[in-house]
């Protein structure tokens, strides 16, 4: 479909009719990210004064916690935010009902999120939310030349449900893209991918790190030029992007490769700029640090979430469980939006041993590259925790690969772990993915 049909004759009426002031909001939201800090910190204290007097007069489990603290719902302000207790997946599960609005503004549609790490969460988002959403990553996305409606390959997981599968088909119709499948890579899929690519002239790319690693590796072995598809941008998101992966693509699809980061219960969090720098939605969301400091990254901090836009569920100070790294300065492409030098790790993306020390996803991603560096022919890999002090490296390998190399990755994974971690290693014809078609580096205990 060509894309200005798709911005104004399908995706623009499909927004009309859904009540999803998109494309005014965009237009706002353009504007906005030029504010200077100082004006983004005073619009997000009027923000969050009002969704804290909505949640405390409309929901159960905030008009709760107020009356807990002596605080009076009408008369919350901004001041009062630290009062509140963290909240975290587990309590959207187990108070779903109580964090529910009894009086969400208008339509609400409901949003099933976090499968994928063993706890799924479902809740309401008002139109207004919904849009909000759209129109920061519209917003972000035209940082990287890319515009509604234009043509998108989706490299991304299929839904398993006929009814789910026809749904998601309408969706990627109205949002002018096509889906290639996560759970159907082999050699002939991505042969017959790089085919329907040629043919279809998608303006960008966008999907799971491990699955366009993947098709660019594959591309280049079977010599298949992926820079005459012309493609002009590729966003990576939901899995870790180290700095191998993102040359790979990048030399592959000769095209610039950008990190996004959200997370399913708030939408889009952070986009990377054109100077590399992560920026937060500071229109939608209202960030929070903790220290939480990694051996690698002393400076990481924890990321809490509060939401300014769902009046349907309200999520106040949510823990994610990922950890980002300031940018020290202000960023050089002018935006006054929060910056972040680096964002990585799941709360459950990591190994902790029978004495208690956690060796993080950073730790193992460091061996992975290591590794490649020094010429050990490991395509992808994977950490698998059998017990509290073993761990079995399940690796897809690539021609050349000898058990030399294997016994050498393991040991090296012993010494740095200080002995702490016995390791043997696995190789397998493929990794297995999560339902959502996600791949985890780390499968802790409760995952292996």
């Amino acid at each position: 479909m060509q894309p200005w049909i798709a911005r104004n004759f399908v995706y623009r009426p499909a927004t009309w009719a859904r009540g999803e002031p998109v494309f005014s909001l965009l237009r706002r939201y353009e504007k906005s990210q030029w504010w200077s800090p100082e004006q983004h910190r005073a619009e997000q204290e009027k923000r969050i004064s009002l969704i804290l007097r909505h949640a405390a007069q409309n929901t159960a489990y905030y008009r709760t916690i107020a009356e807990e603290k002596g605080l009076s719902p009408r008369h919350l302000n901004a001041s009062h935010l630290s009062e509140f207790p963290l909240l975290q997946k587990q309590h959207l599960v187990e108070h779903n009902t109580d964090l529910q609005s009894s009086r969400p503004p208008g339509t609400t549609s409901w949003k099933t999120t976090g499968g994928s790490t063993g706890l799924a969460v479902q809740l309401r988002k008002n139109r207004w939310a919904t849009a909000a959403e759209q129109a920061a990553s519209w917003r972000s996305y035209r940082w990287y030349g890319v515009q509604p409606g234009d043509r998108q390959a989706r490299f991304w997981g299929t839904p398993i449900q006929a009814r789910s599968r026809a749904r998601y088909r309408a969706i990627d119709w109205v949002l002018n893209r096509s889906r290639f499948s996560a759970f159907a890579f082999g050699p002939e899929d991505l042969k017959r991918y790089y085919t329907q690519l040629k043919n279809q002239q998608a303006h960008w790319a966008y999907g799971y790190v491990s699955m366009l690693t993947e098709f660019a590796r594959y591309c280049q072995v079977e010599g298949l030029p992926l820079q005459d598809l012309g493609i002009k941008a590729v966003v990576t998101t939901s899995e870790m992007l180290t700095e191998g992966d993102r040359n790979l693509v990048r030399e592959s699809f000769q095209a610039p490769v950008y990190n996004e980061y959200g997370c399913g219960e708030v939408g889009a969090v952070l986009y990377e700029c054109e100077q590399g720098i992560l920026h937060a939605m500071a229109e939608n969301l209202y960030l929070e640090l903790k220290p939480d400091p990694t051996e690698q990254e002393p400076d990481a901090q924890a990321l809490i979430v509060t939401d300014l836009r769902n009046l349907a569920t309200p999520l106040i100070r949510y823990e994610i469980g990922d950890r980002v790294v300031p940018h020290p300065s202000d960023c050089a492409c002018g935006r006054g939006l929060p910056g972040f030098r680096k964002v990585f790790g799941r709360a459950y993306d990591f190994v902790q041993t029978a004495d208690g020390t956690r060796y993080h996803g950073e730790f193992f991603l460091y061996m992975i590259e290591e590794a490649r560096e020094s010429g050990v022919p490991v395509l992808q890999a994977q950490f698998c925790q059998i017990s509290p002090d073993a761990i079995e490296i399940r690796v897809v390998t690539l021609p050349g690969y000898q058990t030399r190399h294997g016994e050498a990755l393991a040991k090296r994974v012993e010494k740095m772990s200080e002995q702490r971690l016995r390791c043997q290693v696995t190789v397998v014809p493929q990794l297995d993915r999560e339902r959502s078609g996600k791949l985890r580096l780390i499968r802790g205990l409760s995952r292996a």
